[in-house]
């Protein structure tokens, strides 16, 4: 039996976007789990399409970090072992800084954080309805458009391979109180949004390394009892 494609976010949405979207919130809420094979027959079987939009997915599934290609196994779902979760952390805390200096030397210069502004207000509006899920994207969110709101190109594509992989940490680990994180995001946006660049920046370090405190020693815990 097959099942219908998720509706379309854009009219212009591709098959291959729309297969994309599946396999990605299927990794990301666990259904889909590290070290599992992403079966090109399966989906296509799940999704009624043809294998055309699955090969059109893969590599940008991959390219964001949510898959590996490996030889004679094909696609499977990426680690999140607890390396790769400090490694995470290490680059965050030189690319969100990054991205939060340049989004608010761009504020001070006279662009708009609206698009800051209206991401916070619905991360606020999820956290106070206590719905997990949502939280963990809205959180996720705020931080794409501070990267966006940098305006650096090189910057966003680099933080391709990285946005996959902190959208899976804020969906598995969520030790951290989120009116907490909601707050430290709400110093943040002020910072940047009034054009703050080392307020900004020394909040978005402070952010990144509460979070890595609180998350890295449970992880730590949960690999050292699975033993």
């Amino acid at each position: 039996m097959t099942t219908n494609l998720p509706v379309a976010t854009e009219p212009s949405a591709t098959h291959g976007d729309r297969v994309y979207a599946w396999v990605r919130d299927r990794i990301i809420d666990g259904r889909m789990p590290t070290g599992s094979r992403v079966r090109e027959r399966e989906v296509a079987e799940e999704l009624g399409v043809s294998r055309i939009p699955i090969r059109e997915a893969l590599p940008r599934l991959e390219a964001e970090g949510y898959i590996r290609t490996l030889p004679r196994r094909g696609a499977i779902v990426a680690p999140m072992e607890l390396a790769d979760i400090e490694e995470l952390f290490d680059v965050r805390a030189s690319l969100e800084v990054l991205a939060a200096r340049l989004a608010a030397m761009r504020c001070a210069a006279g662009e708009s954080g609206g698009s800051l502004i209206a991401a916070l207000d619905a991360a606020e509006r999820a956290v106070d309805a206590s719905r997990g899920g949502a939280i963990a994207d809205a959180t996720s969110d705020f931080h794409d458009v501070v990267v966006e709101l940098a305006g650096n190109r090189l910057l966003q594509d680099l933080m391709l391979p990285v946005r996959g992989r902190v959208k899976r940490l804020f969906h598995i680990a969520s030790e951290r109180n989120d009116r907490d994180v909601h707050r430290e995001h709400r110093d943040l946006c002020d910072a940047i949004v009034h054009g703050q660049v080392e307020r900004a920046a020394a909040l978005a370090l402070a952010h990144v390394e509460h979070s890595r405190a609180e998350t890295v020693p449970v992880i730590r815990s949960e690999v050292a009892a699975a033993r």
